[in-house]
């Protein structure tokens, strides 16, 4: 069930009011955030400006200074204020910081009866962030922060369906974090009539994400060449097999690059010598990826 990316999704009636009344008091965006960003995109938008409307929301502005001073973002050199983020980062970095920001915040702020799963899921998103992170930088394919908030929320949907349909999800999705099987997305779709892509693409949606994001939440698992933003989609699969593998094993120590199929489609976007590239490095990529994503996430 491929959907293309520029129509709406569609989700059954009884999933929407389902998932309107028990997410009514969520939102992936606060008013300042939304308002940062909209300035942002102004030619002329002055730093102080921009820092200034982000400063208002002590969270938020403690959260974007938190990720970038991660090591992955700062590279050894602290950053002290906003005004010094956006300075060294520029403002396409510095607005995916605060989209990551707000969807690590919801991620933290949602309230499931089985805690486990909700830190199970939002350690996922930090892994695969910051291996499309990563991978970005190894393979050059050209993003500027667009990878890491896309690996941090691809996989909201499941957040989304355990909040709401709590009793369906344990049949739906067994949290093993093996996806290699052919068939699970179709597990899904015979409990509620749809999958956690698209409920997390129609959420995305909803709340107004770029349509970067909403492609990568919707294709990351079924890869459409007819999505305009099918690189970036491929990207996030690639590293969220790689999430998946230290999920399951708790370690990179054994994982086969050549599994990893979107890296090899990869290639047929643009991309050159993917696996050639990540033959010798992977796994210690990997690891370096645990201890990074526990240092921000903080589990």
């Amino acid at each position: 069930m491929v959907t293309a990316v520029e129509e709406p999704v569609q989700l059954p009636s009884q999933v929407v009011s389902h998932i309107r009344f028990r997410m009514r008091d969520l939102s992936m965006l606060p008013a300042v955030a939304s308002q940062a960003l909209e300035i942002s995109k102004a030619p002329d938008c002055e730093i102080r400006d921009f820092c200034a409307v982000v400063e208002r929301d002590a969270k938020l502005a403690t959260d974007v200074l938190c990720i970038a001073n991660s090591a992955a973002f700062s590279g050894g050199r602290s950053v002290r204020s906003l005004n010094q983020a956006v300075v060294r980062l520029g403002f396409q970095q510095c607005r995916n910081l605060i989209l990551s920001s707000s969807t690590s915040a919801l991620m933290k702020k949602i309230h499931l009866d089985e805690e486990w799963i909700r830190e199970s899921l939002c350690r996922h998103g930090f892994l695969t962030a910051f291996l499309a992170l990563k991978l970005n930088r190894v393979l050059n394919t050209g993003f500027e922060g667009d990878e890491f908030t896309a690996g941090l929320i691809h996989d909201f949907g499941r957040t989304i369906l355990a909040v709401c349909f709590p009793n369906e999800f344990k049949t739906m999705d067994p949290m093993h974090f093996h996806e290699d099987e052919p068939d699970f997305l179709n597990r899904e779709r015979a409990v509620l009539g749809t999958d956690h892509c698209q409920v997390g693409a129609w959420f995305a949606t909803n709340n107004r994400l770029p349509r970067e994001l909403v492609c990568c939440i919707l294709n990351h698992h079924e890869l459409n060449r007819e999505c305009p933003h099918i690189r970036l989609a491929t990207l996030i699969a690639s590293a969220d097999h790689m999430a998946n593998y230290l999920q399951c094993h708790g370690t990179a120590q054994g994982y086969e690059i050549d599994r990893n199929l979107a890296l090899r489609q990869l290639e047929d976007y643009g991309v050159p010598r993917t696996l050639s590239l990540l033959a010798d490095i992977a796994e210690q990529l990997m690891e370096a990826t645990m201890h990074e994503a526990h240092e921000v996430a903080g589990f």
